[in-house]
């Protein structure tokens, strides 16, 4: 099943996913009727984070689910697949948007945490814009030289050089 999901989402051109193992958090229904059934594994309430398995799965063993997880964010984000997917669009700037969206989520993931744990994600708002933005600026109408530019209803002023 984890195989047919990413194989799904990559042949219609998702652009970013994330996946996640069933958590039965402490208070709902959830975790009243798997601790009913004895199926609760764990109390240790770091792992309640949508990674790790914390309950007995019905149709597969815990790490069976766990190696499906990892799986399936490896496969979905493999640079074959993220290529493949953008080829999905019939419109080049849209695969390449995908591309650089879905690179830029996961590719590049361990620089955004090396960032947001610098705090210092205000200076990479460019970047992210950038990303996560139109590919393209517009320019404002009667900016007559202002330098504004509008992408994506965000304003930045430029510099102009004369």
């Amino acid at each position: 099943m984890f195989a047919r999901t990413v194989d799904w989402a990559i042949e219609h051109g998702i652009e970013t996913a994330t996946f996640h193992i069933l958590t039965p958090y402490p208070g709902t229904g959830l975790h009243r009727r798997l601790s009913a059934q004895d199926r609760i594994t764990c109390t240790d309430w770091d792992l309640y984070d949508t990674r790790h398995v914390v309950f007995r799965p019905a149709n597969m063993s815990a790490a069976d689910l766990e190696a499906g997880y990892g799986r399936a964010y490896r496969d979905f984000y493999r640079w074959g697949s993220i290529l493949r997917g953008a080829s999905a669009h019939h419109d080049l700037l849209a695969g390449a948007r995908h591309a650089a969206y879905a690179a830029g989520w996961k590719k590049f993931e361990p620089l955004w945490d090396l960032v947001i744990r610098a705090k210092r994600a205000g200076m990479m708002l460019p970047v992210l814009e950038a990303i996560l933005g139109e590919f393209g600026r517009r320019p404002v109408v009667g900016s007559r030289g202002s330098g504004v530019w509008s992408q994506s209803g965000v304003r930045s002023r430029l510099v102009e050089s004369r």
